[in-house]
Protein backbone atom coordinates (compact mmCIF):
# COMPACT_ATOMS: atom_id res chain seq x y z
CA UNK A 1 0.00 0.00 0.00
CA UNK A 2 1.52 3.50 -1.38
CA UNK A 3 1.74 5.98 1.85
CA UNK A 4 -0.38 9.17 1.62
CA UNK A 5 2.96 11.44 1.71
CA UNK A 6 4.21 9.07 -0.94
CA UNK A 7 1.33 9.56 -3.14
CA UNK A 8 1.19 13.70 -2.27
CA UNK A 9 5.02 13.47 -3.86
CA UNK A 10 4.23 11.88 -7.14
CA UNK A 11 1.32 14.55 -7.68
CA UNK A 12 3.18 16.92 -6.63
CA UNK A 13 6.27 15.74 -9.28
CA UNK A 14 3.75 15.23 -11.89
CA UNK A 15 2.80 19.06 -11.11
CA UNK A 16 6.04 20.03 -11.41
CA UNK A 17 6.81 17.69 -14.99
CA UNK A 18 3.70 18.95 -16.43
CA UNK A 19 4.82 22.11 -15.36
CA UNK A 20 8.25 22.10 -17.62
CA UNK A 21 6.93 20.92 -20.14
CA UNK A 22 4.14 23.69 -20.43
CA UNK A 23 4.17 26.80 -22.69
CA UNK A 24 4.01 28.63 -19.25
CA UNK A 25 7.21 27.33 -18.34
CA UNK A 26 8.90 28.09 -21.51
CA UNK A 27 7.24 31.62 -21.53
CA UNK A 28 8.89 32.74 -18.22
CA UNK A 29 12.33 31.18 -19.37
CA UNK A 30 12.33 33.69 -22.34
CA UNK A 31 11.11 36.55 -19.59
CA UNK A 32 14.02 35.61 -17.61
CA UNK A 33 17.31 35.21 -20.29
CA UNK A 34 15.31 39.16 -21.77
CA UNK A 35 15.27 40.67 -18.21
CA UNK A 36 18.76 39.57 -17.97
CA UNK A 37 19.95 41.26 -21.22
CA UNK A 38 17.82 44.40 -20.50
CA UNK A 39 19.69 44.51 -17.10
CA UNK A 40 22.74 43.96 -18.28
CA UNK A 41 22.69 46.56 -21.27
CA UNK A 42 21.24 49.33 -19.24
CA UNK A 43 23.84 48.96 -16.28
CA UNK A 44 26.07 49.27 -19.09
CA UNK A 45 24.47 52.33 -21.11
CA UNK A 46 22.85 54.17 -18.36
CA UNK A 47 22.05 57.49 -19.14
CA UNK A 48 22.63 56.84 -23.09
CA UNK A 49 24.75 58.24 -25.43
CA UNK A 50 23.29 61.60 -27.23
CA UNK A 51 24.46 64.10 -29.97
CA UNK A 52 24.25 67.96 -30.09
CA UNK A 53 20.01 66.61 -31.33
CA UNK A 54 19.04 65.19 -28.34
CA UNK A 55 21.31 66.95 -26.09
CA UNK A 56 18.91 70.15 -27.63
CA UNK A 57 16.14 67.87 -26.55
CA UNK A 58 16.90 67.41 -23.10
CA UNK A 59 17.35 71.12 -22.37
CA UNK A 60 13.68 70.89 -23.52
CA UNK A 61 12.90 68.46 -20.88
CA UNK A 62 14.20 69.60 -17.93
CA UNK A 63 13.22 73.30 -18.98
CA UNK A 64 16.39 74.91 -19.76
CA UNK A 65 15.33 75.64 -23.31
CA UNK A 66 11.95 76.71 -25.06
CA UNK A 67 10.24 73.67 -26.27
CA UNK A 68 10.67 73.78 -30.59
CA UNK A 69 9.22 71.56 -33.09
CA UNK A 70 12.50 71.47 -34.79
CA UNK A 71 12.40 68.07 -32.24
CA UNK A 72 9.51 66.32 -31.98
CA UNK A 73 7.69 67.81 -28.87
CA UNK A 74 5.96 64.72 -27.61
CA UNK A 75 9.82 63.13 -27.21
CA UNK A 76 10.66 66.11 -24.89
CA UNK A 77 7.41 65.96 -22.61
CA UNK A 78 7.73 62.17 -22.64
CA UNK A 79 11.00 62.88 -21.43
CA UNK A 80 10.22 65.59 -19.16
CA UNK A 81 7.61 63.14 -17.69
CA UNK A 82 10.16 60.42 -17.20
CA UNK A 83 12.56 63.04 -15.36
CA UNK A 84 10.29 64.31 -13.07
CA UNK A 85 9.02 60.15 -11.83
CA UNK A 86 12.43 59.25 -11.26
CA UNK A 87 15.01 62.20 -11.37
CA UNK A 88 17.29 60.37 -14.12
CA UNK A 89 17.78 62.00 -17.32
CA UNK A 90 18.44 57.91 -18.13
CA UNK A 91 15.06 57.13 -17.82
CA UNK A 92 14.08 57.89 -21.30
CA UNK A 93 17.17 54.85 -22.18
CA UNK A 94 15.37 52.54 -19.77
CA UNK A 95 12.05 53.30 -21.70
CA UNK A 96 13.37 52.47 -25.15
CA UNK A 97 14.87 49.15 -23.69
CA UNK A 98 11.52 48.09 -22.36
CA UNK A 99 9.65 48.47 -24.92
CA UNK A 100 11.74 46.42 -27.37
CA UNK A 101 12.25 43.97 -24.27
CA UNK A 102 8.42 43.57 -24.10
CA UNK A 103 8.42 43.14 -28.14
CA UNK A 104 11.05 40.89 -27.86
CA UNK A 105 9.50 38.27 -25.26
CA UNK A 106 6.23 38.53 -27.19
CA UNK A 107 7.81 37.73 -29.94
CA UNK A 108 9.47 34.50 -28.46
CA UNK A 109 6.41 33.23 -27.08
CA UNK A 110 4.37 33.88 -30.46
CA UNK A 111 6.88 31.72 -31.74
CA UNK A 112 6.83 29.16 -29.51
CA UNK A 113 3.13 29.02 -29.03
CA UNK A 114 2.60 28.36 -33.11
CA UNK A 115 4.31 25.27 -32.95
CA UNK A 116 7.90 25.94 -33.96
CA UNK A 117 10.84 24.71 -32.09
CA UNK A 118 12.19 26.39 -28.87
CA UNK A 119 15.48 26.99 -30.03
CA UNK A 120 13.38 29.18 -32.95
CA UNK A 121 11.43 30.97 -30.48
CA UNK A 122 15.24 31.82 -28.84
CA UNK A 123 15.89 34.25 -31.68
CA UNK A 124 12.97 37.03 -30.47
CA UNK A 125 14.91 37.75 -27.28
CA UNK A 126 18.45 37.47 -29.24
CA UNK A 127 16.63 40.74 -31.45
CA UNK A 128 18.31 42.40 -28.80
CA UNK A 129 21.69 41.14 -29.14
CA UNK A 130 22.12 41.77 -33.03
CA UNK A 131 24.79 44.42 -33.80
CA UNK A 132 22.61 46.17 -35.72
CA UNK A 133 19.85 46.68 -32.95
CA UNK A 134 22.86 47.34 -30.24
CA UNK A 135 24.43 49.99 -32.66
CA UNK A 136 21.25 52.17 -32.00
CA UNK A 137 19.86 51.09 -29.09
CA UNK A 138 22.36 52.56 -26.65
CA UNK A 139 21.31 56.08 -28.24
CA UNK A 140 17.95 57.90 -27.67
CA UNK A 141 17.13 59.16 -30.94
CA UNK A 142 13.97 60.06 -32.38
CA UNK A 143 14.77 57.53 -34.71
CA UNK A 144 14.88 54.75 -32.20
CA UNK A 145 11.82 55.89 -30.07
CA UNK A 146 9.93 55.30 -33.28
CA UNK A 147 10.99 52.09 -34.38
CA UNK A 148 10.53 50.12 -30.99
CA UNK A 149 7.07 52.15 -30.67
CA UNK A 150 6.52 50.53 -34.12
CA UNK A 151 7.51 46.94 -33.27
CA UNK A 152 5.62 47.10 -30.09
CA UNK A 153 2.60 47.89 -31.67
CA UNK A 154 2.62 45.85 -33.94
CA UNK A 155 3.95 42.42 -32.08
CA UNK A 156 0.63 43.52 -29.60
CA UNK A 157 -2.05 43.86 -33.24
CA UNK A 158 -0.55 40.01 -33.55
CA UNK A 159 -1.28 39.07 -30.16
CA UNK A 160 -4.64 40.92 -29.94
CA UNK A 161 -5.84 39.00 -33.75
CA UNK A 162 -4.35 35.35 -32.28
CA UNK A 163 -5.82 35.52 -28.45
CA UNK A 164 -9.87 35.58 -27.30
CA UNK A 165 -11.32 39.02 -26.14
CA UNK A 166 -7.58 40.27 -27.46
CA UNK A 167 -9.24 43.54 -28.41
CA UNK A 168 -8.16 45.45 -25.49
CA UNK A 169 -4.46 45.39 -26.72
CA UNK A 170 -5.60 47.82 -29.73
CA UNK A 171 -5.92 50.65 -26.95
CA UNK A 172 -1.80 50.62 -26.20
CA UNK A 173 -1.02 49.95 -30.01
CA UNK A 174 -2.82 52.81 -31.03
CA UNK A 175 -0.81 54.92 -28.29
CA UNK A 176 2.58 53.57 -29.28
CA UNK A 177 1.75 54.20 -33.16
CA UNK A 178 0.51 57.91 -32.00
CA UNK A 179 3.69 58.41 -30.30
CA UNK A 180 5.38 56.97 -33.38
CA UNK A 181 4.02 59.16 -35.60
CA UNK A 182 4.66 62.12 -33.31
CA UNK A 183 8.40 61.37 -32.66
CA UNK A 184 8.72 61.35 -36.92
CA UNK A 185 6.44 62.29 -38.92
CA UNK A 186 7.62 60.57 -41.99
CA UNK A 187 6.88 57.32 -39.75
CA UNK A 188 3.45 57.39 -42.07
CA UNK A 189 5.27 55.45 -44.41
CA UNK A 190 5.70 52.43 -42.40
CA UNK A 191 2.22 52.95 -40.35
CA UNK A 192 0.42 52.52 -44.08
CA UNK A 193 1.28 48.81 -44.52
CA UNK A 194 0.24 48.12 -40.38
CA UNK A 195 -3.08 50.30 -40.66
CA UNK A 196 -3.84 47.53 -43.94
CA UNK A 197 -2.88 44.61 -41.20
CA UNK A 198 -4.77 46.02 -39.24
CA UNK A 199 -7.81 46.52 -41.06
CA UNK A 200 -7.30 42.49 -42.31
CA UNK A 201 -7.50 41.77 -38.66
CA UNK A 202 -10.77 43.23 -37.95
CA UNK A 203 -12.29 41.71 -41.13
CA UNK A 204 -11.17 38.21 -40.12
CA UNK A 205 -12.35 38.87 -36.30
CA UNK A 206 -15.90 39.99 -37.70
CA UNK A 207 -16.18 37.74 -40.80
CA UNK A 208 -16.86 40.53 -42.84
CA UNK A 209 -17.98 40.19 -46.40
CA UNK A 210 -16.61 42.01 -49.51
CA UNK A 211 -12.95 41.67 -48.36
CA UNK A 212 -11.27 44.06 -50.38
CA UNK A 213 -13.67 46.76 -50.00
CA UNK A 214 -14.18 46.32 -45.96
CA UNK A 215 -10.02 46.37 -45.85
CA UNK A 216 -9.90 49.81 -47.60
CA UNK A 217 -12.37 50.95 -45.37
CA UNK A 218 -11.33 49.67 -42.42
CA UNK A 219 -7.64 51.07 -43.67
CA UNK A 220 -9.21 54.50 -44.10
CA UNK A 221 -10.59 54.47 -40.74
CA UNK A 222 -7.57 53.32 -38.79
CA UNK A 223 -4.99 56.00 -40.50
CA UNK A 224 -8.38 58.84 -39.48
CA UNK A 225 -8.02 57.63 -36.09
CA UNK A 226 -4.17 57.95 -35.88
CA UNK A 227 -4.31 61.16 -38.13
CA UNK A 228 -6.74 62.71 -35.13
CA UNK A 229 -4.96 61.03 -32.43
CA UNK A 230 -1.64 62.56 -32.83
CA UNK A 231 -3.35 66.59 -33.99
CA UNK A 232 -4.59 66.02 -30.97
CA UNK A 233 -2.16 64.92 -29.36
CA UNK A 234 0.28 67.85 -30.95
CA UNK A 235 -2.14 70.33 -30.10
CA UNK A 236 -2.40 69.37 -26.41
CA UNK A 237 0.96 69.80 -26.11
CA UNK A 238 1.10 73.10 -27.76
CA UNK A 239 -0.97 74.61 -25.00
CA UNK A 240 0.25 73.11 -22.38
CA UNK A 241 4.17 73.59 -22.91
CA UNK A 242 3.73 76.67 -25.50
CA UNK A 243 5.73 75.12 -28.89
CA UNK A 244 7.59 77.90 -30.45
CA UNK A 245 7.50 77.32 -34.05
CA UNK A 246 10.66 76.99 -36.27
CA UNK A 247 9.82 75.80 -39.61
CA UNK A 248 12.39 73.03 -39.63
CA UNK A 249 10.61 71.72 -43.45
CA UNK A 250 12.17 74.62 -44.56
CA UNK A 251 15.80 72.36 -44.52
CA UNK A 252 14.45 70.42 -47.26
CA UNK A 253 13.88 73.44 -49.45
CA UNK A 254 16.86 74.63 -49.15
CA UNK A 255 18.93 71.34 -50.25
CA UNK A 256 16.45 71.19 -53.21
CA UNK A 257 16.99 74.77 -54.15
CA UNK A 258 20.95 74.87 -53.77
CA UNK A 259 21.88 72.03 -55.20
CA UNK A 260 19.01 71.56 -58.24
CA UNK A 261 18.62 75.10 -59.34
CA UNK A 262 21.50 76.48 -61.61
CA UNK A 263 22.81 79.55 -60.22
CA UNK A 264 22.37 81.25 -63.25
CA UNK A 265 18.78 80.80 -62.91
CA UNK A 266 18.74 81.41 -59.08
CA UNK A 267 20.29 84.66 -59.42
CA UNK A 268 17.89 85.59 -62.01
CA UNK A 269 14.82 84.97 -59.66
CA UNK A 270 12.33 87.03 -57.75
CA UNK A 271 13.91 85.97 -54.52
CA UNK A 272 15.90 88.31 -52.20
CA UNK A 273 19.65 89.16 -53.19
CA UNK A 274 20.78 87.91 -49.59
CA UNK A 275 18.95 85.15 -49.92
CA UNK A 276 20.01 84.14 -53.12
CA UNK A 277 24.16 85.29 -52.82
CA UNK A 278 24.06 83.44 -49.39
CA UNK A 279 22.78 80.06 -51.46
CA UNK A 280 25.31 80.77 -53.90
CA UNK A 281 28.49 81.11 -51.75
CA UNK A 282 27.28 78.12 -49.27
CA UNK A 283 26.90 75.77 -52.84
CA UNK A 284 30.18 76.23 -53.15
CA UNK A 285 31.04 75.76 -49.77
CA UNK A 286 29.91 72.28 -49.67
CA UNK A 287 30.50 71.32 -53.26
CA UNK A 288 34.41 71.73 -52.39
CA UNK A 289 33.29 69.20 -49.12
CA UNK A 290 32.01 66.97 -51.45
CA UNK A 291 28.68 67.44 -49.62
CA UNK A 292 25.75 68.00 -51.48
CA UNK A 293 22.96 67.40 -48.94
CA UNK A 294 21.87 68.70 -45.04
CA UNK A 295 23.14 71.98 -46.67
CA UNK A 296 22.10 73.76 -43.41
CA UNK A 297 24.98 71.69 -40.99
CA UNK A 298 27.63 71.21 -43.52
CA UNK A 299 27.61 74.65 -45.09
CA UNK A 300 24.92 77.13 -45.01
CA UNK A 301 26.27 78.40 -41.36
CA UNK A 302 22.49 77.20 -39.52
CA UNK A 303 20.08 80.26 -38.95
CA UNK A 304 19.36 83.57 -38.16
CA UNK A 305 21.55 83.49 -35.34
CA UNK A 306 24.22 81.11 -36.73
CA UNK A 307 23.42 79.23 -33.57
CA UNK A 308 22.16 75.49 -33.94
CA UNK A 309 18.35 75.22 -34.59
CA UNK A 310 17.36 78.51 -35.22
CA UNK A 311 15.02 79.13 -37.87
CA UNK A 312 16.40 79.88 -41.70
CA UNK A 313 15.91 83.26 -42.71
CA UNK A 314 13.45 84.30 -45.99
CA UNK A 315 11.26 81.25 -45.73
CA UNK A 316 8.74 82.11 -47.22
CA UNK A 317 10.76 83.39 -49.65
CA UNK A 318 12.66 80.12 -49.95
CA UNK A 319 9.31 78.33 -50.26
CA UNK A 320 8.39 80.28 -53.34
CA UNK A 321 11.62 79.54 -54.82
CA UNK A 322 10.68 75.78 -54.31
CA UNK A 323 7.91 76.14 -55.63
CA UNK A 324 8.89 78.13 -58.85
CA UNK A 325 12.41 76.63 -59.13
CA UNK A 326 12.19 73.15 -58.17
CA UNK A 327 9.00 71.56 -58.39
CA UNK A 328 8.70 73.31 -62.23
CA UNK A 329 11.32 71.06 -63.18
CA UNK A 330 10.53 67.68 -62.20
CA UNK A 331 13.63 65.96 -63.75
CA UNK A 332 16.11 68.16 -62.61
CA UNK A 333 14.74 67.86 -59.37
CA UNK A 334 14.34 64.14 -59.66
CA UNK A 335 17.87 63.66 -60.82
CA UNK A 336 19.26 65.66 -57.71
CA UNK A 337 16.76 63.41 -55.57
CA UNK A 338 18.17 60.73 -56.73
CA UNK A 339 21.43 61.27 -56.45
CA UNK A 340 20.91 61.96 -52.77
CA UNK A 341 19.07 58.54 -51.97
CA UNK A 342 21.56 56.82 -53.81
CA UNK A 343 23.99 57.77 -51.21
CA UNK A 344 21.64 56.97 -48.33
CA UNK A 345 20.81 53.86 -49.70
CA UNK A 346 24.18 52.28 -50.66
CA UNK A 347 26.15 53.68 -48.27
CA UNK A 348 25.87 54.22 -44.24
CA UNK A 349 27.30 56.11 -41.14
CA UNK A 350 26.77 56.63 -37.57
CA UNK A 351 26.89 52.83 -37.01
CA UNK A 352 27.94 53.04 -33.74
CA UNK A 353 27.55 55.91 -31.35
CA UNK A 354 31.26 56.00 -29.46
CA UNK A 355 31.30 57.42 -25.97
CA UNK A 356 34.38 59.80 -27.30
CA UNK A 357 32.25 61.88 -29.22
CA UNK A 358 29.36 62.56 -25.88
CA UNK A 359 30.78 65.83 -25.69
CA UNK A 360 27.34 67.08 -26.31
CA UNK A 361 25.49 65.08 -23.60
CA UNK A 362 28.50 66.23 -20.88
CA UNK A 363 27.71 70.03 -22.28
CA UNK A 364 23.63 69.54 -20.91
CA UNK A 365 24.46 67.32 -18.10
CA UNK A 366 24.16 64.01 -19.59
CA UNK A 367 26.57 61.68 -18.01
CA UNK A 368 28.49 59.31 -19.72
CA UNK A 369 27.70 55.54 -19.82
CA UNK A 370 30.28 53.16 -18.39
CA UNK A 371 33.75 53.42 -19.81
CA UNK A 372 34.00 49.29 -20.44
CA UNK A 373 30.56 49.11 -22.79
CA UNK A 374 32.51 50.40 -25.70
CA UNK A 375 35.32 47.62 -24.60
CA UNK A 376 32.57 45.12 -24.99
CA UNK A 377 30.17 46.07 -27.70
CA UNK A 378 32.33 48.05 -30.10
CA UNK A 379 34.62 45.79 -31.50
CA UNK A 380 31.08 43.48 -31.56
CA UNK A 381 29.42 46.30 -33.72
CA UNK A 382 32.74 47.48 -35.79
CA UNK A 383 35.45 45.42 -35.62
CA UNK A 384 33.12 42.32 -36.73
CA UNK A 385 29.57 43.46 -38.13
CA UNK A 386 30.50 46.28 -39.81
CA UNK A 387 34.02 45.02 -41.15
CA UNK A 388 33.17 41.31 -42.04
CA UNK A 389 29.42 41.82 -43.36
CA UNK A 390 28.93 45.87 -43.94
CA UNK A 391 25.79 44.97 -45.78
CA UNK A 392 24.16 44.66 -42.13
CA UNK A 393 24.13 48.63 -42.02
CA UNK A 394 22.59 49.15 -45.75
CA UNK A 395 19.36 50.47 -46.83
CA UNK A 396 19.90 48.07 -50.22
CA UNK A 397 20.58 45.07 -47.92
CA UNK A 398 17.55 45.17 -45.83
CA UNK A 399 15.61 46.05 -49.17
CA UNK A 400 16.99 43.29 -50.49
CA UNK A 401 16.12 40.71 -47.45
CA UNK A 402 12.12 42.38 -47.44
CA UNK A 403 11.72 41.56 -50.88
CA UNK A 404 12.45 38.34 -50.46
CA UNK A 405 10.35 37.98 -47.38
CA UNK A 406 7.44 38.93 -50.10
CA UNK A 407 8.33 36.33 -51.89
CA UNK A 408 8.10 33.63 -49.05
CA UNK A 409 5.01 35.32 -47.67
CA UNK A 410 3.07 34.65 -50.73
CA UNK A 411 4.33 30.92 -51.44
CA UNK A 412 3.12 30.21 -48.00
CA UNK A 413 -0.19 32.69 -47.61
CA UNK A 414 -3.33 30.18 -46.85
CA UNK A 415 -6.55 29.69 -48.99
CA UNK A 416 -9.37 31.92 -48.45
CA UNK A 417 -10.62 28.99 -47.10
CA UNK A 418 -8.14 28.46 -44.61
CA UNK A 419 -8.36 32.43 -43.69
CA UNK A 420 -12.27 31.70 -43.30
CA UNK A 421 -11.47 28.79 -40.66
CA UNK A 422 -9.15 30.47 -38.93
CA UNK A 423 -11.44 33.39 -37.71
CA UNK A 424 -11.68 33.50 -34.02
CA UNK A 425 -9.23 30.66 -33.15
CA UNK A 426 -7.28 31.16 -30.23
CA UNK A 427 -3.76 30.86 -32.20
CA UNK A 428 -2.15 32.13 -35.05
CA UNK A 429 -1.76 29.29 -38.26
CA UNK A 430 -0.10 31.50 -40.41
CA UNK A 431 2.72 34.11 -40.29
CA UNK A 432 2.54 35.33 -43.98
CA UNK A 433 0.34 38.06 -43.27
CA UNK A 434 2.69 38.95 -40.23
CA UNK A 435 5.91 39.02 -42.66
CA UNK A 436 4.24 40.94 -45.65
CA UNK A 437 3.10 43.37 -42.97
CA UNK A 438 6.57 44.02 -41.75
CA UNK A 439 8.38 43.91 -45.06
CA UNK A 440 6.11 46.12 -46.57
CA UNK A 441 6.84 48.70 -44.12
CA UNK A 442 10.09 48.44 -44.20
CA UNK A 443 10.36 48.91 -47.33
CA UNK A 444 7.41 51.83 -47.61
CA UNK A 445 9.86 53.77 -45.20
CA UNK A 446 13.11 53.19 -47.08
CA UNK A 447 11.91 54.28 -50.10
CA UNK A 448 9.48 57.03 -48.47
CA UNK A 449 12.55 58.70 -47.87
CA UNK A 450 13.50 59.62 -51.52
CA UNK A 451 11.94 63.24 -51.76
CA UNK A 452 13.59 64.24 -47.78
CA UNK A 453 16.59 62.05 -46.92
CA UNK A 454 18.83 64.20 -45.38
CA UNK A 455 22.20 62.24 -45.10
CA UNK A 456 23.15 58.66 -44.99
CA UNK A 457 22.82 57.75 -41.16
CA UNK A 458 22.08 54.52 -40.53
CA UNK A 459 19.52 55.66 -37.90
CA UNK A 460 17.08 56.11 -40.82
CA UNK A 461 17.31 52.47 -41.66
CA UNK A 462 16.57 51.20 -38.02
CA UNK A 463 13.32 50.56 -38.36
CA UNK A 464 13.31 48.76 -41.28
CA UNK A 465 16.55 46.30 -40.18
CA UNK A 466 14.31 45.82 -37.02
CA UNK A 467 11.05 45.13 -39.09
CA UNK A 468 12.80 42.21 -41.24
CA UNK A 469 14.31 40.92 -38.06
CA UNK A 470 11.37 39.66 -37.32
CA UNK A 471 9.90 38.84 -40.56
CA UNK A 472 12.93 36.91 -40.75
CA UNK A 473 12.09 35.21 -37.20
CA UNK A 474 8.58 34.60 -38.43
CA UNK A 475 9.59 32.80 -41.72
CA UNK A 476 12.09 30.60 -39.71
CA UNK A 477 9.26 29.30 -37.88
CA UNK A 478 6.81 29.22 -40.45
CA UNK A 479 8.98 27.05 -42.13
CA UNK A 480 9.52 25.18 -39.15
CA UNK A 481 6.20 24.54 -38.24
CA UNK A 482 5.09 23.36 -41.41
CA UNK A 483 7.50 20.77 -41.46
CA UNK A 484 6.73 19.65 -37.97
CA UNK A 485 3.22 19.73 -39.08
CA UNK A 486 0.94 16.44 -38.12
CA UNK A 487 3.99 14.60 -35.80
CA UNK A 488 2.56 13.76 -33.16
CA UNK A 489 4.26 17.46 -30.97
CA UNK A 490 2.45 19.34 -33.70
CA UNK A 491 -0.87 17.49 -33.50
CA UNK A 492 -0.79 17.79 -29.45
CA UNK A 493 -0.02 21.57 -29.73
CA UNK A 494 -2.97 21.58 -32.08
CA UNK A 495 -5.35 19.84 -29.45
CA UNK A 496 -4.52 22.26 -26.35
CA UNK A 497 -5.01 25.78 -28.42
CA UNK A 498 -8.51 24.73 -30.20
Amino acid sequence: MIEPSSQQQRRVGKRLRTFATSGLAWDIVLALITLMWSFVFIRLFFPGRANVDIGNQYLQAIGKAPVTDWHPPIMSIVWRGLINITGQAGSLLVLQVIILAVASWLIGVLVHRNGAPRWVSLLGPAIMMTPWVISQMMTLWKDTQMAVALLLAVILLIVARTVPKGWILWIPAVVLLVYALGVRKNAVFAIVPIAIYAAFCLVQRFNLKRVVLSTVALTVAVLAILGVGMKATDAAIASAADVKPTGQISQIFLDDVMFSVPDAQLQASDAPAELKDHISSARDKCLERGENWDAYWNCYGRGVTGRAFSPIAYQDELKDLWMTEVITHPLRYLKYRTSVFSMYFFSSSLEYWDGDWNGDAEEVGIADSDPKADYIFQPYVEGFALATFPMLFKPWFWSLVAVLALVFAGRTRPAREQLRLETGTRRQRNFAPEITMLATSALCYIFGYLPIVPANHFRYTFWPALAVTVALIFMLAEWRRRRSVGTPRSRAFSESET
